[in-house]
């Protein structure tokens, strides 16, 4: 089953419609909106199909009930009417009075735009429903007009305030006193101008009908350029998996070769750092993690992220207590407090008492004062 968009017109003038006094919105009753015809419709290669609406099918249960609460628009969207674009497109609405007379649908209509109200005042009064369709090629002919298409399985999506519709005068917004017209050409500026639905890039279109070949016309090319750049894409893709395929290999053993490049640049470069730090005074450093351990009497001494100041602070404060204070004094003064901690005066590397000169705190030379008395001095 092929499902397709269709758009059609009807008109009347409007009668015995109502403005709101509180709200201004404009209501008509018992306005006709569909009715059973033949209708002509062409094809995007140029040629005509007649199709036909059926009572059993545009009159039908199922059909009466879509038109029930939908949406009306100022023209149409061009798309259905969904609850993803009803801000943009709906200008009022059909009530839930959809009913049949005869051969013809109704139903009550609310408009509640400014816009659509004063462009209905001003004789934009045709009607055109937006549906979806089952067209199914049956011959046959209804009311002396022949068809070879059916429309089944209606279901009306919209309805649109139109400037012109088809199949002539007999569905517009009317009132209940409104009578049916018989189909007359349409007027403009003294000049008679027919129209004709078009389907074009899967959708029907209305146009002029002296419009009807060049629309069909540039359809057709749009579709065979089309045609050909996706027959080119794929040539291009076709070719390109080519390409790559071919280049695999010797992209994955480059590849191998930059990592292996990478991983020996990264091992020299570890290297020099490691020199680096035993030039920094690493091993003096290791040193002084022996000595600080040994101090604490913790072998298992967490000396990382400390600094050489930091570690000789943990020695005095084990041996001294946490009573010292270093806070806001010099490294100067740290060390003279780790030196103390050292064997008195036979230790290696001690140069004697330390002389008192202007440049020193009142607590650093007190401080090397106390450390050459504990070294005999």
């Amino acid at each position: 089953m092929v499902v397709v968009q269709r758009v059609d017109y009807d008109s009347v003038p409007i009668r015995d419609a109502k403005i709101d006094d509180q709200t201004g919105f404009l209501y008509v009753r018992r306005v006709p909106i569909a009715q059973a015809m033949v209708q002509t419709y062409y094809k995007p290669d140029g040629t005509e199909t007649q199709e036909v609406k059926l009572p059993k099918y545009i009159l039908s249960d199922s059909t009466v009930a879509s038109a029930n609460d939908k949406p009306v628009t100022n023209d149409h969207p061009g798309e259905l009417v969904t609850k993803s674009n009803s801000r943009k497109y709906m200008r009022g609405f059909t009530t839930s009075n959809a009913h049949v007379e005869g051969n013809v649908l109704y139903n009550d209509v609310a408009i509640t735009d400014a816009e659509l109200i004063s462009a209905i005042q001003n004789g934009k009064k045709e009607l055109s429903i937006g549906f979806e369709t089952e067209v199914v090629p049956e011959s046959g002919e209804y009311n002396g007009v022949k068809y070879d298409h059916v429309q089944k399985n209606i279901k009306i999506n919209h309805l649109a305030v139109v400037q012109r519709g088809r199949a002539g005068h007999t569905v517009r917004l009317v009132g209940d006193s409104a009578v049916n017209v018989a189909p007359s050409d349409f007027k403009q500026k003294g000049k008679s101008m027919e129209t004709k639905v078009v389907r074009a890039d899967g959708q029907d279109i209305t146009v002029a009908a002296e419009d009807v070949g060049k629309i069909t016309k540039l359809d057709a090319d749009n579709s065979a350029k089309a045609k050909q750049i996706a027959e080119l894409k794929a040539q291009q893709k076709a070719l390109q998996d080519k390409i790559d395929k071919l280049e695999g290999k010797s992209k994955d053993a480059d590849e191998a070769q930059a990592k292996a490049d990478s991983l020996e640049a990264d091992n020299k470069k570890l290297k020099e750092e490691i020199e680096q730090l035993k030039g920094d005074g690493l091993d003096q450093r290791l040193d002084l993690i022996d000595k600080v351990k040994t101090l604490v009497g913790d072998s298992a001494y967490d000396y990382h992220g400390k600094s050489v100041r930091d570690m000789k602070i943990d020695a005095v404060k084990a041996i001294k207590g946490d009573s010292m204070d270093f806070e806001g004094k010099s490294d100067t003064y740290v060390d003279a407090a780790f030196d103390m901690l050292e064997t008195p005066k036979s230790t290696a590397g001690y140069a004697g008492p330390t002389k008192k000169n202007d440049s020193m705190k009142e607590d650093e030379a007190d401080l090397f004062k106390a450390r050459d008395e504990a070294y005999g001095y």
